[in-house]
């Protein structure tokens, strides 16, 4: 059986094609513009890895926030679900996962058989999200692909104590305006969103196997901060963090 699923987030689309429940294509593409245009891209861009044109996908689904600009027939997936069942596909062992998207924070607690159990979502304040850390980049003149390199240069982490996304980044500006180098400052969010994602996951409650998925996910200063306040080790999925949900969308439904 061939599968197509498309996560539709805030900052990006996603778009996974599975032939027997193995991946065979994959897109990620920035949200620039009109969401309607960024999926149409993902998905074409996906077929063409795969060589196959959408018709001869018997399976499709979609989730994520903007799910309702994927325009052809699909069968709608909630992303709880859809994460949950992703990172089983990839972690079986994974009991908690934690997803830092564009714009909230989620904990799950899943079974062996990737179902959620419970889960808690921040989605009230942007911070520690993807949008904050695109802000943050701004103010610092950085890519948010260069946090990892640059705060492993960082001699000290200075302390980032907003929890609102606007106000954190008006709090680096001050930073930078002090004079305080982007390696300090970078380490420094990189703390504040670890911690705050450990505050999250311990409402929760912490069960190992911690898988972490997500955008953030790949920035390897945060999975550290959230590790130390833990006191656990953290994974991320074999495949690129940010397509967790894509692989559950992307699942029949026997196996959702």
């Amino acid at each position: 059986m061939i599968s197509l699923g498309c996560d539709v987030g805030t900052i990006t689309a996603k778009t996974v094609i599975l032939k027997d429940g193995e991946i065979v294509a994959f897109d990620i593409t920035p949200n620039e513009g009109k969401l309607s245009q960024a999926v149409e891209r993902s998905v074409q861009n996906a077929l063409s890895q795969a060589g196959i044109a959408l018709e001869d996908i018997e399976n499709r689904g979609g989730t994520g926030a903007g799910e309702r600009y994927i325009s052809f027939p699909h069968v709608t997936k909630s992303t709880i679900s859809c994460l949950s069942k992703g990172v089983n596909r990839t972690v079986t062992s994974a009991r908690t996962v934690v997803d830092i998207g564009g714009l909230s924070t989620t904990c799950i607690h899943i079974n062996d058989q990737g179902k959620a159990m419970e889960y808690r979502t921040n989605d009230r304040c942007a911070s520690g999200t993807g949008f904050f850390l695109e802000l943050a980049a701004q103010a610092l003149e950085l890519k948010v692909e260069d946090f990892s390199r640059v705060a492993a240069s960082a001699q000290e982490k200075v302390r980032i104590s907003a929890q609102c996304a606007v106000f954190g980044e008006s709090e680096i500006v001050s930073h930078v305006n002090d004079g305080v180098d982007a390696a300090s400052i970078v380490a420094g969010i990189s703390h504040s969103i670890g911690s705050g994602l450990a505050t999250t996951a311990r409402r929760l409650g912490v069960e190992p196997e911690i898988v972490a998925t997500g955008g953030v996910a790949k920035l390897a200063p945060v999975l550290k901060a959230l590790e130390e306040d833990l006191g656990v080790e953290v994974q991320t999925p074999e495949w690129d963090p940010q397509l967790a949900a894509a692989i559950g969308a992307a699942l029949p439904d026997t196996e959702q």
